[in-house]
C-alpha cells in the first residue's frame, strides 16, 4: 500500500514544486498566526496554482474561529481543513472541503474517539515543534483508524517510525527545514524518497 505523504508549512514556489515533483500526496499551508510557517490565504492561492488535481491541498489552522476559517476559504479553496477534532463542532465546511481532524497523543487518549471511516491526523501535544508521538500508542490508533502520523518526523527516523506504527500516511514540516519556517528542498526529496523506498520494501494489505 502506498503511504500518503503530506509536506506541511510550505511558503514558497520552489518548495511546493519540489514536493509535488517528488511525489507528495498532500500539501499543507499554515494559517496559524503564531507559526513561523504562517502565510496569507492569498499566498496559498497563488502557490497552489501549480499543484495538479491529484495532489490535495490542506489549510492548517489552530483553534480558528468560524470567521477566521471563512476569511481563509474566501480566498483559498483547500481540499481539507486541518484543526483539532473538537473545533469542528462549531465549523461548517463548504462542499468540496473535507475535515482533517487532529487528535493529540495524550496518555489518556482513547483510539475509539477517532472515526474509523475517515482520514484523521494524529500528532503530539503541540503542533509544529518536532514532538514525536509515543509509537506504541500511535500503533494502537493506526490499527483502529486511517491516520496521518505527524510530529517529529524527519528523513533519519521516518522509516523506523513507519515500521513501528504502520499509519496510512505521514506528515512532515520542521523535519525538512534548514531553520524554522524555511524548507530545505533536499530534505523534502530525501524524506519522500525514503518513504517510497519503505513502500517498495514493505508491501501491506
Amino acid at each position: 500500500m502506498k503511504t500518503l505523504i503530506k509536506i506541511c508549512g510550505l511558503s514558497n514556489q520552489e518548495s511546493v514544486d519540489v514536493a509535488v515533483q517528488s511525489g507528495a500526496d498532500l500539501i499543507g499551508f499554515v494559517f496559524a498566526k503564531t507559526s513561523p510557517r504562517c502565510i496569507s490565504p492569498e499566498q496559498a492561492s497563488q502557490l497552489s496554482q501549480s499543484i495538479p488535481g491529484q495532489v490535495k491541498t490542506t489549510a492548517v489552522m489552530l483553534h480558528p474561529s468560524a470567521t477566521e476559517v471563512q476569511e481563509v476559504l474566501d480566498r483559498f479553496q483547500p481540499d481539507y481543513l486541518q484543526t483539532d477534532a473538537k473545533d469542528f463542532a462549531y465549523l461548517n465546511l463548504p462542499e468540496g472541503c473535507r475535515p482533517l481532524k487532529v487528535y493529540r497523543d495524550l496518555p489518556q487518549f482513547n483510539p475509539n474517539e477517532i472515526d474509523p471511516n475517515e482520514l484523521s491526523l494524529f500528532e503530539g501535544k503541540n503542533s509544529g515543534v518536532g514532538e514525536l508521538v509515543d509509537t506504541d500508542r500511535a500503533a494502537d490508533v493506526a490499527h483502529h483508524a486511517p491516520i496521518i502520523l505527524a510530529g517529529g518526523l524527519n528523513p533519519s527516523n521516518v522509516a523506523n517510525v513507519l515500521q513501528a506504527v504502520q499509519p496510512q500516511g505521514v506528515d512532515v514540516s520542521s523535519g525538512v527545514e534548514s531553520k524554522p519556517g524555511i524548507k530545505d528542498v533536499h530534505k523534502i526529496r530525501d524524506f519522500i524518497n525514503i518513504v517510497r523506498d519503505y513502500d517498495a520494501m514493505e508491501p501491506r494489505a
